[in-house]
């Protein structure tokens, strides 16, 4: 979890809950469970994000549109009480690589950040990632928009070079309450019904996760289970939800080609996180 940078490709699946004990099997001679997981009930570790977009969802309309070059702005914590670390993220997709540039920031320090107090970060690959982070979001004027939260189950290839795989379950979203990242346990809706995943019911997501060429155990295992790779994003997903049963509060814009949402407006959310100064 506190690898700063990655740059690999991922592969998304939308798979029934009850095969997930096959595909377990099946994928025992070639993985492990993550270190962070490994200690854990069920293998898996839940993890919260708070994301940040302008007003009008322009990060959410390029993930809509397909464009070649479009990021997200997180940051990301892993456990119910936001008791840190929080990683400060920059998740780019460059046509079909995926390329992570994070931050690992203290709870102190967080909070340092948002009071404009001195952090104790020092010079090297977090506090340039931090630096680059709060560069974007003061470019777009992005703010916090929606917080999610789901559980994870992941593996890690014992052969070759970096791979990995991991199920996703339970998704579910609240809107976010400026950089509060307490989370509220009765506003969470959850968006893994079977509209948003290609009718699966009972689904869990299933994310190949690679560097270089698709692994031969990797590509047996969509052989095998007959696996249809679709386009899956918890933010656009959310945020599609949202608009969609939203009765106030946000325009429905146009749908567009690709059947998503287009969204022409957000209301009002708290002042923005770059307005506080770049210390050290």
């Amino acid at each position: 979890m506190d690898t700063l940078h990655f740059e690999r490709y991922e592969f998304k699946y939308a798979v029934p809950e009850d095969r997930s004990d096959a595909i377990r099997r099946f994928i025992r001679p070639y993985v492990v469970s993550d270190e962070h997981a490994a200690q854990k009930p069920g293998l898996r570790y839940t993890i919260y994000n708070l994301y940040l977009d302008t007003r009008n969802l322009d990060l959410y309309n390029d993930c809509v549109i397909d464009a070649v070059d479009r990021y997200k702005l997180r940051i990301r914590w892993y456990d119910a009480q936001a008791s840190g670390p929080f990683f400060f993220e920059v998740k780019r997709k460059v046509r079909q690589v995926i390329v992570k540039d994070r931050a690992r920031v203290s709870r102190d320090d967080f909070r340092a950040l948002l009071r404009g107090e001195p952090i104790s970060i020092p010079d090297g690959p977090s506090f340039d990632n931090l630096t680059a982070f709060r560069s974007r979001v003061s470019l777009r004027g992005a703010e916090p928009v929606l917080m999610t939260r789901y559980t994870r189950e992941p593996y890690e290839s014992v052969f070759g070079e970096y791979a990995r795989l991991t199920l996703d379950r339970a998704m579910c979203f609240q809107p976010a309450r400026g950089y509060d990242v307490r989370e509220d346990p009765r506003a969470w809706t959850y968006s893994d019904a079977s509209w948003a995943t290609v009718g699966v019911r009972c689904a869990a997501i299933l994310e190949l996760k690679f560097t270089r060429d698709f692994p031969r155990w990797m590509s047996d295992l969509v052989a095998e289970f007959d696996l249809q790779r679709i386009g899956y994003s918890k933010y656009v997903t959310s945020i599609f939800h949202r608009l969609t049963t939203s009765r106030g509060g946000m325009d429905f814009g146009r749908r567009s080609a690709i059947g998503g949402v287009r969204a022409t407006a957000l209301p009002s959310i708290p002042p923005a996180f770059t307005a506080l100064p770049q210390t050290h």
